[in-house]
């Protein structure tokens, strides 16, 4: 329990024990009224012992209920004995209720056979008793009814406690499972957003050292000046693009994407190799999730960037086929296959640029892939070298 709970505990016993304590003089005060009174012989002194004995209990219940049953039980039987006795010698006062309540607290903090145990000591009280004095007014069936009915009374204050004890840990573990939940989620979206960043900046500046390692190899000869001004200027505005959408990557994970097969002929129309890289939707287009339709997209800009890298001048098809499997799961395959570059053998990097970048980009995107329930394959093929995206949608 926290502190607050503990302290609106504390206020509560504090409060019961003063009611107990006033109820319990009440009871002796109409004992004391009434007839017979309690005195030091005969019936008088076993009313004075039981209702003493009873209302002792009573009072100090709450705070014995803190050290163990082994103390706790033989001093209720011992209350429940005083109550019955109380109430066979004078049940026309307030002792004829002490049963009852001697009941209630035998029902409510031990077992049930406890408590009937508690309670079949004041029924044998009663029935013996019954033999050795007799008291006008006094009902054995009744007393008797008294002692089963507070034990009654006592189990089913046990049982509400409990279940409202369940019920208030159940909203405890409900409410740290929703904490958790959110924390995984907020985790979650944080290793979306650095791996969305990661990706940005890899291909930005992936394909920044392609253009610059091209421009030097121009300058460097001296052959054609204005070219290598010119992939100068294209990794310029290549590095503003990569700077543009790492500001956006952030608010567009929280947003619906761009339409998956428009963003990726653009890619392909965008990728500065006219008539090189073509472009086909297969299958009806459909809208993925937005990791999904991300996954495809970072897939298409790094397969792209490694076919200019390690293959420049050769073909490339990319293909995005919507279909559906044979158990009906619906999915979303991208395919990107690039020819062999001319002078060198299929699916082997050469040229000057395939020595750049860290190769740990198709790494990064069978992760993501993984993540979403899809597969990444990349390998040779029969004419080249393909890359092939598989992802739930």
């Amino acid at each position: 329990m926290n502190a607050g709970t503990v302290a609106r505990w504390s206020g509560w016993r504090r409060w019961t024990w003063l009611a107990r304590a006033c109820l319990a003089g009440l009871i002796l005060a109409d004992v004391w009224l009434g007839r017979p009174v309690p005195g030091l012989g005969g019936r008088h002194l076993v009313l004075l012992v039981g209702s003493v004995l009873a209302a002792l209990t009573w009072i100090a219940w709450l705070p014995a209920e803190r050290v163990g049953p082994r103390v706790r039980l033989p001093a209720l039987v011992v209350g429940m004995v005083g109550a019955c006795l109380a109430a066979l010698v004078s049940p026309s006062t307030a002792a004829a209720a002490l049963p009852i309540a001697i009941g209630v607290m035998a029902g409510s903090s031990f077992t049930v056979l406890e408590g009937a145990g508690v309670a079949a000591c004041g029924l044998i009280t009663l029935a013996v008793g019954s033999l050795v004095v007799t008291s006008p007014g006094f009902s054995l069936l009744g007393a008797c009814a008294a002692v089963v009915g507070g034990l009654l009374a006592g189990l089913w204050r046990s049982q509400y406690r409990l279940r409202a004890e369940d019920a208030e840990l159940a909203a405890i573990q409900t409410q740290r499972a929703e904490q958790e939940h959110i924390r995984a989620q907020v985790l979650d979206e944080r290793a979306r957003i650095a791996r969305e960043i990661h990706d940005i900046l890899a291909h930005t500046l992936g394909g920044l050292v392609v253009q610059l390692d091209a421009a030097d190899a121009l300058l460097s000869q001296g052959d054609d000046l204005e070219a290598g001004r010119r992939l100068v200027g294209g990794a310029r505005r290549l590095a503003v693009e990569g700077l543009e959408e790492t500001r956006q990557a952030i608010a567009a994970l929280r947003t619906d994407p761009v339409d998956l097969p428009e963003a990726l002929a653009a890619l392909a129309a965008g990728d500065g190799r006219r008539g090189q890289v073509s472009y086909e939707v297969r299958g009806a287009p459909r809208r993925l999730a937005p990791e999904a339709s991300l996954a495809v997209y970072r897939t298409a800009q790094e397969a792209l960037a490694n076919a200019r890298k390690h293959a420049p001048g050769a073909p490339v098809a990319v293909t995005l086929s919507f279909g559906e499997q044979a158990d009906g799961e619906r999915t979303a395959v991208l395919r990107v296959a690039n020819g062999a570059p001319p002078g060198g053998p299929a699916g082997l990097p050469v040229g000057s640029l395939a020595a750049t970048g860290g190769g740990h980009g198709l790494d990064g995107l069978t992760e993501r892939a993984e993540l979403l329930g899809g597969t990444l394959r990349a390998g040779s093929c029969q004419d080249g070298w393909v890359v092939e995206l598989t992802v739930p949608g």
